[in-house]
């Protein structure tokens, strides 16, 4: 089983979602004050997203894409978060595929 996990790691890496992402995470890492500035807003839109406290963020969300409207304006900055997104839909289609049918007793959490 391992050596599935290794090739399925490999076939990760060489995917074209993933040298998306990792082309513009290194170009976006070439502005250090943009990715940093970058990373302010994704720290925050994710703490917005995870609250779960039955509150709608919406107009939360909307603000800080308003605040950081200049940095997300980059075209640099655009393409990472479009490749994240990519990587990240792609990674959550894998996963779905790889515990699917598999049961697990979870009982004892409640």
């Amino acid at each position: 089983m391992i050596e599935h996990a290794r090739q399925l790691n490999q076939a990760i890496k060489d995917s074209e979602e993933y040298r998306n992402y990792q082309d513009a995470l290194t170009a976006v890492k070439n502005s250090p004050e943009l990715y940093q500035t970058m990373n302010s807003f994704r720290r925050r839109n994710y703490e917005l997203q995870s609250y779960d406290d039955g509150i709608n963020r919406y107009q939360e969300i909307h603000s800080l894409g308003l605040e950081y409207e200049n940095v997300l304006r980059q075209p640099v900055v655009n393409r990472f978060l479009v490749a994240e997104q990519m990587l990240s839909r792609k990674m959550a289609e894998m996963y779905e595929e790889i515990t699917k049918d598999i049961e697990l007793d979870y009982d004892y959490m409640m």
